[in-house]
């Protein structure tokens, strides 16, 4: 992107963000009046009159779509070799580790809920650097109403900019930007004309250069609060750097070392020897991820549920304030002779009537003017179930009573099935979403994290290991040329075996089966029921950790035998001295 000449690089954003807002201000419209549809408006399309009931169908079909997993994260080598499959496990914990510091749980509620009601969420990725320069990556889950990207383009990839605008206060302007308190009281909030102990308005530009580099640009108000050229190139004081130099041997996770001299080969057949230069990595994309809720054409986020049961919305609302108005103009009124000596009220079992020498029960009576709300009630019940029909919702997979008769609770769970089968779609852009995050999380550290990353995870036995991520695992060396290159060549996906969506009863049970079936081993065999057991733990069923640690504690007297027996000269390798991820499998004596 070209920056005019003449202009001011303040004015030129103020005025690239003002044209966006402009030419996205129905958008915003359309995600204003979603979300207001969510919260239960009141409003009748077409009319000035307000709905005097509101049924909040929305909401309850939303909340019913909500769900709290997490895909997990999935990473295979774009071209297959050991050492790459070891980096592959290595990146795939690196991204479980980050997640678990992060408040995934929190952002997941909030991105579910800007999904299904505002169309989609956004995501922003970043790199802070914390204590010692050792730095971490941040997270934030954007509402869609902060975010204004290019006009006419439905790709984050094809753009030249977008904006993010978040409010925030002047002291954390200072701390954050690190501008002066001067430059920080020229900052603005929009919509308030004045007010210094106000929070402001930041607004962030993401945009590429004229050489296709990733550029920021934030400011608020009159203040520019950062600059920054080739933002994701390393910098060295006030200068860019294109490489590390090293002054000494780096050691690599496989016990291997980068020198601080490279040699390589001439085209002649000598050996050239010269300074290692370890190219710096450089993210040359957003760091922006759009989670849509359904894809829809030539729009950048996805299609809103509130959208599409609006009319069934509406519609409810007039018949719900239709009832509320047959029943407040319905009344019970007594029939009581003219010269009747009662007062007559509205209060219940208030009043006592005497009757006189020679009156009759007959005398007295009633008009009933209740009205018959029957056929109302089941109008609403009819719009009620066409808009979970539209969106593919059961009163099964809500978890209610569908009046279905005794059925077995397998036939309950292939009904939840179906439905889920529905809102497949769904997930699968969300499992999308949440694979570009992992992918943003490995490129940063692959850029930034110059020491190693100490992690845990826990292997195929269940036991708690320790690994590192190193970055100087993934320089490749070209000894034809004799320079380094970055390996990013990693695809990332989510684990659809590590989802909990079939339900966790059904997931116990099916481990049980398994146990049953031999799969999993002799299901007499104490090995197969500590594995049997630290399944149902992962599918967190009740007490299940008590009997991991029972049967682990009987299995170490078996452990230590069968190490025995190897140091006899079986040749057979215990399945302790197995090193899962991070190292090679040791080959028995006949290869």
């Amino acid at each position: 992107m070209k920056i005019e000449e003449g202009v001011s690089r303040l004015a030129f954003f103020s005025s690239l963000y003002a044209e966006a807002k402009e030419r996205l201000a129905g958008i915003g419209e359309e995600l204003e009046r979603n979300e207001r549809q969510y919260r239960g408006d009141d409003r009748i399309d077409g009319s000035s009159e307000r709905a005097t009931a509101v049924r909040n169908i929305t909401y309850e079909i939303v909340e019913s779509e909500v769900s709290s997993d997490i895909p997990q994260p999935k990473v295979t080598a774009a071209e297959y070799s050991e050492e790459r499959e070891r980096l592959a496990h290595a990146i795939e914990r690196l991204c479980v580790s980050v997640r678990d510091e992060l408040p995934f749980e929190e952002m997941n509620d909030l991105d579910e809920r800007f999904t299904y009601v505002l169309g989609g969420s956004v995501w922003l990725v970043e790199w802070e650097e914390g204590e010692n320069g050792r730095g971490g990556v941040r997270v934030d889950c954007i509402s869609p109403r902060d975010f204004f990207p290019q006009p006419e383009l439905c790709r984050i990839e094809d753009m030249e900019y977008c904006f993010f605008r978040f409010d925030t206060t002047r002291e954390e302007i200072c701390r954050r930007y690190g501008v002066s308190p001067e430059v920080a009281a020229d900052a603005e909030r929009e919509g308030a004309s004045e007010g210094i102990g106000e929070t402001v308005t930041v607004v962030v530009c993401y945009y590429r250069g004229e050489s296709g580099e990733v550029c920021r640009f934030v400011f608020s108000g009159d203040a520019v609060l950062e600059d920054a050229v080739g933002y994701f190139k390393r910098r060295i004081g006030d200068r860019h750097a294109d490489a590390e130099r090293p002054g000494k041997p780096i050691p690599l996770s496989s016990g291997g070392a980068i020198p601080p001299i490279t040699s390589y080969l001439r085209g002649d057949g000598s050996v050239g020897r010269v300074p290692t230069a370890l190219p710096y990595y450089e993210i040359d994309e957003f760091p922006i991820v759009i989670r849509r809720n359904t894809a829809a054409d030539r729009r950048l986020l996805g299609q809103s549920d509130c959208f599409f049961i609006r009319p069934q919305q509406q519609a409810i609302n007039k018949v719900e304030s239709r009832i509320l108005q047959k029943l407040m103009r319905g009344s019970v009124t007594p029939i009581v002779p003219e010269d009747a000596q009662i007062s007559v009220n509205n209060s219940v079992f208030g009043q006592v009537i005497r009757l006189r020498p020679g009156e009759s029960v007959a005398q007295y009576g009633k008009v009933d003017t209740t009205p018959d709300i029957s056929r109302d009630v089941l109008e609403a019940e009819r719009l009620y179930d066409q808009a979970k029909r539209v969106v593919g919702i059961s009163d099964t997979y809500q978890g209610m009573d569908d009046n279905v008769g005794n059925i077995s609770g397998v036939a309950r769970q292939l009904q939840v099935s179906r439905t889920a089968g529905r809102l497949e779609s769904k997930r699968r852009m969300k499992n999308a979403a949440y694979a570009k995050l992992d992918r943003l999380i490995f490129l940063y550290y692959l850029s930034y994290a110059d020491e190693c990353r100490e992690l845990t995870y826990r292997d195929a036995w269940g036991r708690e290991q320790n690994v590192s991520f190193n970055r100087y695992d993934f320089y490749r060396f070209d000894p034809a040329r004799g320079v380094y290159s970055v390996d990013d060549r990693f695809l990332f996906s989510a684990d659809l075996g590590q989802g909990t969506e079939i339900g966790r009863e059904a997931l116990w049970e099916r481990n049980l089966a398994n146990l049953k079936a031999g799969t999993l081993g002799d299901p007499t065999d104490p090995d197969t029921l500590l594995r049997y057991w630290q399944q149902q733990e992962r599918a967190h069923y009740p007490f299940a950790r008590d009997q991991v640690e029972y049967f682990r504690e009987r299995g170490k007297g078996k452990e230590v035998k069968g190490e025995n027996e190897n140091q006899n000269g079986d040749g057979v390798a215990p399945l302790d001295a197995l090193r899962f991820g991070d190292g090679e499998v040791p080959e028995t004596a006949d290869g």
